[in-house]
């Protein structure tokens, strides 16, 4: 089944602020502001898509719960200019599914959620199946924002 993504630029959340500029080491008030809004509705966004589809979050290769906190944080979601950021890749899905990494997800037949951060901290993307319930909802839900279509890629 082919995996295909959406992206959601923090500008959608932001619309008053330049997001190009959010780094999470800026203490600049507007920044922090924005910074803050993000972490908010990714919360509350996650929340709702891990209620509604009855998922867990998990790191991609570990068992362990990861919490919809632990996305919707500073480290995950922006860039930092002491320090690249790192890419993550945390899967939701109803029971824990041991995957190798990125190709092995992409070639199970699964309804699983890949969300992974965005390398410039701007956007966070969210793949799945193509034709999956969860694109449809993420386009309801979000009819109001900018949603990029993203092909899968394992970069």
């Amino acid at each position: 089944m082919k995996k295909i993504g959406i992206g959601i630029d923090y500008s959608n959340i932001c619309k008053d602020y330049n997001t190009s500029y959010l780094d999470r080491d800026n203490t600049d008030p507007a920044t922090k502001k924005c910074m803050k809004k993000v972490m908010v509705w990714t919360n509350d966004f996650l929340s709702d898509l891990l209620k509604d589809f009855d998922y867990n979050l998990h790191n991609l290769t570990s068992t362990s719960l990861v919490s919809v906190e632990n996305l919707a944080s500073k480290r995950f979601l922006f860039y930092s200019l002491e320090k690249e950021i790192t890419i993550q890749n945390y899967i939701a899905q109803k029971e824990y599914k041991e995957y190798k990494g990125l190709i092995s997800w992409e070639q199970e037949e699964n309804d699983a959620i890949l969300i992974k951060n965005d390398e410039d901290g701007g956007a966070i993307y969210f793949y799945f199946n193509e034709d999956s319930r969860v694109k449809e909802w993420i386009s309801t839900k979000l009819a109001d924002f900018s949603l990029d279509e993203v092909p899968f890629d394992i970069n």
